[in-house]
């Protein structure tokens, strides 16, 4: 196998027998000279943590009804993928009408049974609530699909083969 020296970068064979049962081991670069932690790639696995942008929160827009949305400053929203294959992220709910889709939402879930357009959470100051954009598949809680729904902390709902669930966070006024 290639192994990389932590120092200055230069690649170098390392035999898999080095390695035994041991998750790592002591090699020195053959071209600088120093020491280098080398895993063993039978028994490491490699996560790489997703990239995601800061955005920008917007505080009010209006719906294509003409309703005026909002998030209230004093509660932080967020999106927790439970199930499928985004299982474990978390994202940030930055605008009072965010998409949910394949491509062209505020969250993009790779998953095939997602329109490119899926559904929205739109936020008031009365609460939240849950509005399928026309989707193929539809958008479900608890095994009935629906055209708009409230939702409250800790409300799940599925779209394609994942499940999110919403987290409102309150939080002090400045």
């Amino acid at each position: 196998m290639q192994a990389k020296c932590n120092h200055c970068g230069q690649s170098f064979p390392v035999r898999e027998e080095e390695f035994g049962e041991q998750e790592s081991v002591q090699v020195v670069c053959p071209a600088c000279k120093k020491e280098t932690s080398v895993p063993n790639p039978q028994l490491t696995t490699f996560v790489v943590e997703p990239t995601r942008k800061k955005v920008p929160r917007v505080v009010s827009q209006v719906s294509p009804e003409g309703r005026l949305l909002l998030i209230p400053a004093t509660v932080e929203l967020s999106l927790k993928v439970t199930e499928g294959e985004e299982k474990g992220t978390t994202y940030p709910v930055s605008k009072p009408r965010f998409l949910i889709g394949r491509t062209n939402g505020d969250i993009n879930l790779n998953d095939e049974r997602i329109s490119r357009v899926h559904c929205a959470l739109e936020s008031t100051a009365e609460g939240v609530t849950l509005r399928d954009l026309e989707s193929t598949n539809g958008t479900f809680i608890d095994d009935k699909r629906i055209v708009a729904a409230p939702l409250k902390d800790g409300s799940a709902f599925r779209v394609g083969n994942h499940v999110l669930q919403l987290v409102i966070v309150k939080r002090e006024e400045a």
